[in-house]
């Protein structure tokens, strides 16, 4: 290599050092050069927040105009200015006009978990920093603002305090949430973060900024997995509501079902809304089958955890354990599964038994030891209440005392003879309460609470009589007996002396006259049967025990000799048929069934009796006089 070269490359790295320091030197004066006076230009334009409308940014030797100006004039005149400044190249219009803006919209977007964007427009007379730092103090550290909204005119008073109200809400929801100002009217769509932030939401959407209203949509509650619920009943009866419930309408829901069985007592709900309940499950009959559940349940809970059902704790009765089991099994709604049935019976303490007449039902409520108990006692009940219904409410239980049922069949009687009542039985204290028709009967019954209850019990006996009733005088009570007698008959069905339904209504009303009447007694006669009514048939004896050994053999033997005779052989006369002969005691059973009812009825012993046997004779309906006590 020559001399020469080898100083052209001694000489390269002087160069290049020359070239970096004329472009290190050179470019900020460049830029000085053609920034400098655009930002003067850019400085003497100013809106009414107090902040230059106009914005450079340079690119090469280009210069770029941003921002909206106040009027087209003030625009143009800005465009000129920066023209004839010497140093750029060319200038790039980007600048806007503000406007009236009507509808006047304003949007936030989460765009990712780190990014929010605004949308739409500021008002003009905002500076558009100062309305970025005030949202920014909302952010969290991790999430950038992007302010991408233009300045215009129209902007509703309190704009600033709608849009804080709405960048926090937007906040608490994941990406996709936007939330819109559209003049006065604020909406927000999206789903919530967490529960928590959904709880959140919901209680500041119910104070929205004075002067705005809420439009329609609403964010939806966060998904959570598993979704679980929980109903717990304490032994006082509380009951509290945890877990989750899909929406407010189903809270209600499931507010109103836990009032319903506590009966009163408090039911607190720590429930929070949220979504996540597995696809198919029908909310509502969801619920219905879980506190079907907990009214089986005296201190335990019935759970969802997804989709499966469960029910722990101590049950009611000995019962509950098989119903709670058939209510987790079988036909449970639609996407629901069995989860666990632990529950356990003790036996039940205080041991309460009840019997209650209102109106025209007898309803007995309750524990009972055995399905035969149960029968025992409604077959005990029957007699005394013709023509009332019963109604059985009774569950089977372990801890019954000694001669409950003994107990029971002895109140059914008093009971049978109050107006209105109740018979107790808690423990080994039997309770009779009620209002009979007449003074007498209350107190007959006061007196025989001893006798009432067996050995080892105690009784207590509480009947009042109703208000005595205004007395009548003879000649009313005679009008009054012969009013009712005309408009009614009293005819037994043949053979019978059983009182029959349509009865009731006239029997009623001579015991209410009774009471109205102290100085008269009702005499009953029954009747026979009109002549030609056939009697009933005689009972027939039951068929002769079978003959065994060799006398069983001897009939069959002859038996086989009586069926191979021919037909002629055997005699052609039958013996004619026994009829039953005629029941002499009818009429006076049938006075009997009346008198008994009169009696149960309210109507005192001495004021009420079977008339004189000669007038049942020829009678063919049930016949009542009346004749003066004194």
């Amino acid at each position: 290599m020559s001399l020469r070269s080898l100083g052209w490359l001694a000489g390269l790295p002087v160069l290049a050092g020359l070239g970096f320091g004329t472009v290190h030197w050179t470019a900020p004066h460049l830029d000085q050069d053609l920034t400098g006076p655009a930002e003067a230009v850019a400085t003497a334009t100013s809106s009414e927040a107090g902040e230059p409308w106009l914005r450079i940014e340079r690119r090469g030797r280009d210069l770029v105009a941003l921002g909206e100006a106040p009027t087209p004039a003030e625009r143009d005149a800005a465009l000129d200015r920066l023209r004839d400044l010497p140093g750029p190249r060319r200038i790039i219009d980007r600048v806007g006009v503000v406007a009236e803006q009507n509808p006047f919209v304003w949007s936030a977007t989460r765009r990712d978990d780190d990014r929010i964007d605004l949308l739409g427009y500021r008002p003009a007379e905002m500076r558009r920093s100062a309305l970025t730092e005030r949202l920014g103090a909302i952010l969290p550290g991790d999430v950038t603002l992007r302010d991408h909204a233009r300045a215009a005119r129209g902007a509703p008073a309190g704009f600033a305090e709608a849009a804080d109200f709405l960048l926090r809400q937007v906040v608490r929801l994941g990406p996709g949430a936007t939330a819109t100002l559209q003049d006065r009217t604020l909406t927000l769509q999206g789903e919530a973060m967490t529960v928590d932030a959904y709880e959140a939401v919901r209680a500041d959407l119910g104070r929205p900024p004075a002067g705005f209203v809420l439009g329609d949509g609403a964010p939806e509650p966060a998904t959570v997995k598993p979704f679980t619920w929980a109903a717990t009943r304490a032994p006082d009866g509380r009951i509290r509501l945890s877990g989750h419930t899909v929406s407010e309408t189903e809270r209600a829901a499931i507010l109103g079902a836990a009032r319903a069985l506590a009966n009163g007592a408090p039911v607190e709900d720590a429930m929070r809304t949220a979504r996540g309940l597995p696809a198919g499950v029908d909310a509502r009959a969801l619920t219905d089958r879980a506190f079907a559940a907990l009214a089986l349940v005296r201190d335990g809970s019935v759970t969802l955890e997804g989709s499966a059902l469960s029910v722990r704790g101590a049950a009611i009765d000995a019962q509950a354990v098989q119903e709670a089991d058939a209510l987790t099994t079988g036909s449970l709604p639609d996407g629901v599964t069995r989860g666990s049935v632990d529950l356990t019976a003790s036996p039940v303490s205080p041991y309460v038994v009840g019997i209650r007449r209102a109106g025209e039902t007898v309803t007995v409520t309750g524990h009972l030891p055995t399905p035969e108990s149960r029968a025992a006692l409604l077959a005990a009940l029957r007699p005394h209440f013709f023509g009332e219904r019963i109604l059985d409410r009774t569950r089977l239980a372990e801890g019954a005392p000694p001669d409950l049922l003994r107990a029971l069949q002895g109140a059914a009687a008093p009971l049978g003879q109050l107006a209105a009542g109740e018979v107790t039985a808690t423990d080994q204290v039997l309770r009779i309460a009620g209002e009979s028709l007449y003074p007498e009967s209350a107190r007959r019954l006061s007196a025989s609470g001893d006798r009432l209850a067996p050995s080892g019990w105690r009784a207590e006996v509480a009947v009042s009589a109703r208000d005595a009733p205004r007395l009548l005088d003879a000649d009313a009570c005679r009008t009054g007996f012969d009013a009712r007698l005309a408009a009614r008959t009293v005819r037994f069905a043949p053979g019978s002396a059983d009182l029959e339904p349509d009865f009731y209504p006239l029997l009623d009303d001579l015991a209410a006259l009774a009471r109205s009447c102290p100085d008269e007694r009702i005499e009953v006669a029954g009747h026979v049967d009109p002549p030609g009514t056939a009697p009933p048939p005689a009972p027939k004896p039951p068929p002769p025990a079978p003959p065994k050994g060799k006398a069983a053999n001897a009939k069959k033997a002859a038996e086989k000799t009586a069926q191979d005779k021919p037909a002629q052989d055997k005699p052609t006369e039958e013996k004619p048929a026994e009829t039953a002969m005629p029941d002499v005691g009818l009429p006076q059973r049938r006075a009997a069934v009346i008198v008994d009812y009169l009696l149960k009825a309210g109507v005192p012993a001495q004021r009420v009796g079977p008339g004189p046997a000669e007038t049942m004779a020829e009678r063919r309906a049930v016949a009542f006089a009346v004749s003066r006590t004194r």
